[in-house]
């Protein structure tokens, strides 16, 4: 809300409002309070007005509707910075100036009550529309930090990222909605505040990487970012669910399949982004030594059970989440814990010591 004042003042010049009484008896109108209880009402808010003009205090959301109408500009145009440069044109509030309104206030009873009865035009969908500035709803879930809003499309809609097309799947009776976010760090951050484990890992379902049998994930893959590595590196309940086994059914590729008649198999797995982790930590030890400690730790006894139940010469890390495959069998088995190729000389003992161990159970032939 830094730049609302420079913002009112513009728009108030351009409606010729010279006094903030003045746009106050207005507000007061388009809330429906007339005659001189609306002049009480401007006196009565004035200060307060100028609190949330200064930045001291957010903005009502009460005013943010009259104001829209007011000055014929959506909320995003009152708060932007280098929104006062842009042309006003008071029939510029689209019909998806409610993305704006409802993330602004977070209601849970709002999203449910009302926003559901408006976004849907001729039977269409619009929660994948964008607005005169090219923004979704998610982006303003993001701005206004509206964490009840991630929940309203997780309850209602199964919101769920979907890692191979990098785009968020949103569905509702039967109706599957795809929107691509080009700001998904952000919105991994929001979702990651809410500190629900089972909310993050059921968005940001990295266990089910493991469920195709063409799994590689691609360059622009948010589990490629390591800004997204970072968000469960540092809050210690997501990161403790890196260690935390989940049965993942395989798909079988269609050879194999004619061959054996089978669609898939199935195996426990550990969360594959763990080495992901694993090599970020070892890249910024000054930062994160502790989970790198952790991790290596728990890998070297991991990697001694799955060591011990197959015989580790007929089978070769296949890939970046340390997943384990056989040539012979053309097949794939749960990822163990390694060191990744990127990694050069480990100057830290103690985590070169750990190293060490770990690499003892790695085959040589790996990624």
């Amino acid at each position: 809300m830094n730049h609302l004042r420079e913002n009112i003042a513009h728009y108030m010049e351009m409606k010729q409002i010279k006094l903030y009484t003045h746009l106050l008896i207005a507000i007061a109108h388009e809330l429906g309070i007339r005659g001189e209880q609306a002049y009480k009402f401007a006196l009565k808010e004035k200060a307060n007005f100028c609190k949330m003009l200064n930045g001291e205090r957010n903005l009502k959301f009460e005013y943010i509707i009259p104001l829209e109408k007011i000055f014929g500009v959506p909320l995003a145009r009152l708060v932007d910075e280098e929104a006062y440069k842009l042309p006003a044109d008071k029939y510029n509030v689209p019909y998806d100036k409610g993305f704006r309104y409802y993330a602004y206030l977070d209601d849970p009873l709002l999203y449910k009550k009302c926003l559901d009865n408006r976004l849907c035009i001729e039977g269409n969908s619009i929660l994948s529309n964008t607005d005169e500035f090219n923004k979704t709803f998610l982006d303003y879930l993001v701005e206004y930090n509206s964490i009840n809003g991630v929940y309203y499309l997780y309850n209602e809609y199964g919101l769920k990222l979907k890692w191979s097309e990098n785009v968020f799947v949103l569905t509702k009776n039967g109706n599957e909605i795809s929107m691509r976010y080009r700001s998904s760090v952000e919105f991994a951050r929001l979702v990651a505040s809410a500190k629900d484990v089972k909310l993050f890992y059921d968005i940001y379902d990295t266990h089910h990487i493991l469920s195709y049998s063409n799994n590689t994930v691609s360059y622009d893959s948010i589990f490629n970012d390591y800004d997204f590595i970072e968000i469960i590196m540092n809050d210690k309940d997501l990161f403790k669910q890196l260690f935390v086994s989940s049965n993942i059914e395989r798909k079988i590729n269609r050879l194999i399949k004619r061959k054996t008649g089978r669609e898939s198999y199935s195996y426990d797995a550990i969360n594959p982004i763990i080495n992901k982790c694993l090599t970020h930590a070892l890249l910024h030890v000054d930062k994160y030594k502790s989970q790198a400690i952790k991790i290596l730790k728990f890998g070297i006894e991991y990697n001694k059970l799955i060591a011990d139940s197959i015989d580790m010469n007929e089978w070769h890390i296949y890939n970046a989440l340390g997943e384990l495959y056989n040539e012979k069998l053309d097949r794939f088995y749960k990822p163990i814990v390694f060191i990744s190729s990127k990694i050069g000389y480990i100057e830290d003992i103690e985590l070169h010591d750990l190293a060490y161990e770990l690499i003892k159970f790695n085959n040589p032939k790996r990624y």
